[in-house]
């Protein structure tokens, strides 16, 4: 609970403007204390290794002080490290052994913002033996036990921490974060900086350059932005040189320790009982993954068709599956869910959000990631697979933002920060480089049982007569599938309301294999695929 920063003036100091809009942004996160250390890592004499300023009270009643310390000793070639703190509720009033950074003269120094679990502090070493009464400093002795190997000190540790460490025995610069913010910023003629605010980096950056952008051309004069989170970034302070790591977090939990690896692996699908994620399901079970499938209904006028549709597909493939009721939390005015709003998706707005759900995919990703977080306390799962037929060339290009490349990319950050567990599980979009002509010529070799999908907004279906759903043949889903089928020369074996149309002429296609190439798994998938190792499913539904 603090602000932190670190000026590594590499080829100029900065001037005392610039130190005290670093320090004023530092202090917008802690106003109970504030401490400053200036550091000379090329110094040979330890006791000149650095000199430090502390206060119990806030940077502004402290500024005069501070600002000429900094013009007195900071110098080119140091390192200026600065706290600016707030008391946590965790923590007793806060005293002057309290202030960071941390120095253990002549080997580390740290800032930190952020708190490490007490109960995995006390089994680093006994409680007298701390040089602070800091939970921080937890960090300086799981790196030590570790053998200096930071990633392996920060998968022991658990709380959260954006911290700054320097090992002057090394002679290098950690920066690291798990959640927490922590910006870095480059400025050629300058040095490097780091600090708990991106923007104040920016205005810093601003009074040397008049600019406020990311970077400048291919070869950066500047760059600066927040570090990832569970990252790692080692500078050495001989040659500048940096190396950029992740680590795995350690998360406590009553019924699941994370430091255990754990066995077995899972593929959960959001299937909606169409094409797209059938087919993505089909192929994981042809690879022999254990999947399972999770559905939802979300009162759209499909709803009956597509839960038949995914019962089918889980007897056929005899995996299980799992239905959501979610239709509680969708009351916008959609045409896939008011009976008074006419199904228009395949006509001239077919490229268009005509058809929006609002937040349908988000919530599915939310609730299949909560299931798939339940299983792996549950049963120690090593590893989870979540996939879906959202994901795929045909549909991004249908001006869906929910069904783009981003939109992938931000499930997957998501489960790093929402779920304890999501180190373990991933969203792969197995068919995001492939049309939806691709998949039926892809899902025909693959035996794929098409005529029980329903790719439809609008389909005509009685679940008490024993039949199978028909679909219409006016919305976009339907044409789009439709056209799929004609382009890639495949039969069409679904039933529709009236003649089904024909929209296309087959045209020349890419070989299986080119196609299997695209598929976002990996090569000894692709190639157990290009093998033939696929007979078993297709015996099975033969029988």
């Amino acid at each position: 609970m603090c602000g932190i920063f670190c000026y590594w003036a590499k080829e100029a100091n900065l001037s005392e403007r610039q130190y005290d809009i670093l320090l004023m942004g530092a202090m917008e996160r802690g106003q109970d204390g504030v401490g400053v250390t200036i550091i000379n890592p090329n110094h040979k004499e330890p006791q000149f290794t650095s000199i430090s300023m502390k206060f119990v009270d806030s940077y502004m009643s402290n500024r005069k002080e501070i600002l000429a310390f900094i013009a007195t000793h900071m110098d080119f070639g140091k390192i200026l490290l600065a706290s600016c703190r707030a008391t946590p509720e965790t923590e007793p009033i806060t005293t002057e052994d309290m202030i960071q950074p941390i120095v253990k003269v002549p080997k580390f120094y740290l800032v930190h913002n952020g708190g490490i679990t007490d109960s995995i502090k006390e089994q680093l070493q006994p409680a007298d033996t701390w040089y602070t009464p800091l939970d921080s400093e937890a960090i300086i002795s799981s790196y030590v036990k570790h053998g200096r190997n930071m990633k392996q000190a920060l998968e022991y540790l658990s709380g959260s921490w954006a911290f700054i460490m320097i090992d002057m025995n090394k002679k290098m610069m950690y920066a690291a974060t798990s959640f927490n913010p922590l910006a870095h910023m480059y400025i050629k003629g300058y040095g490097y900086f780091l600090h708990s605010s991106n923007d104040v980096l920016e205005q810093v950056l601003f009074t040397i350059t008049a600019q406020t952008q990311d970077g400048v051309n291919v070869w950066e004069n500047w760059y600066h932005h927040y570090i990832d989170g569970y990252t790692i970034i080692e500078t050495d302070l001989e040659s500048g040189f940096q190396r950029k790591k992740k680590y795995t977090p350690r998360f406590l939990h009553p019924k699941w320790n994370s430091l255990d690896k754990g066995k077995g692996k899972q593929v959960f699908i959001c299937c909606s009982g169409g094409i797209d994620s059938g087919l993505t399901a089909w192929i994981y079970k042809v690879l022999g993954y254990d999947i399972f499938l999770v559905h939802y209904k979300y009162g759209q006028k499909a709803e009956a068709a597509e839960e038949w549709a995914v019962d089918q597909l889980a007897r056929i493939m005899n995996v299980a599956y799992h239905v959501f009721n979610v239709a509680p939390f969708f009351m916008d005015p959609s045409m896939l869910l008011k009976e008074d709003i006419e199904v228009t998706s395949g006509g001239k707005d077919l490229k268009s959000t005509i058809a929006w759900v609002a937040g349908r995919n988000a919530i599915f990703s939310t609730l299949i990631m909560g299931l798939v977080e339940s299983c792996i306390l549950h049963h120690n799962l090593e590893e989870v697979i979540i996939s879906a037929g959202w994901a795929q060339l045909s549909e991004e290009t249908g001006g869906y933002p929910d069904n783009s490349f981003k939109f992938s990319q931000a499930i997957n950050e998501l489960k790093n920060y929402g779920y304890i567990t999501g180190s373990r599980m991933s969203f792969v979009p197995l068919l995001q480089n492939l049309t939806k002509t691709e998949e039926w010529l892809l899902g025909h070799a693959l035996t794929f049982p098409f005529e029980v999908t329903v790719s439809c907004d609008d389909p005509t279906f009685n679940p008490t007569k024993l039949e199978t759903p028909y679909l219409c043949i006016d919305c976009g889903s339907t044409k789009l599938s439709i056209l799929a089928a004609d382009r890639a020369g495949v039969c069409d074996k679904r039933n529709f309301v009236g003649k089904r149309p024909k929209l296309s002429e087959p045209m020349p296609m890419p070989s299986i294999d080119k196609i299997i190439d695209r598929l976002v798994l990996p090569e000894k998938d692709k190639e157990t695929l290009k093998g033939g190792l696929k007979i078993d499913l297709a015996i099975q539904r033969r029988t």
